[in-house]
């Protein structure tokens, strides 16, 4: 059975603008090479005035290095993604 982490990663950016068309999504990507993609009601509280979003990104191996990826995606497509890295405990 693999060995897996609890690690916590908190990353607090909002789009100070979204233009034109209004945020409907985010697509996370996980260096890994896992994708979630959140809609619907997550999506709301991710807002520009609102205070974020939480999202749980499981099974995260001890000691080791991921590239987290966070774009929104909107009525005209996917923009430019946020990366944050990490490197999770030993457990």
């Amino acid at each position: 059975m693999p060995e897996y982490v609890r690690s916590r990663i908190r990353a607090v950016r909002t789009p100070r603008t979204t233009g034109d068309t209004p945020v409907i999504g985010y697509r996370i990507t996980v260096s890994d090479g896992r994708t979630a993609t959140v809609t619907g009601r997550d999506v709301l509280v991710s807002q520009p005035r609102a205070k974020g979003m939480l999202r749980v990104i499981g099974e995260l191996r001890p000691a080791t290095a991921y590239t987290f990826s966070v774009a929104a995606l909107t009525a005209t497509g996917t923009g430019p993604s946020a990366d944050v890295s990490v490197t999770t405990s030993n457990g």
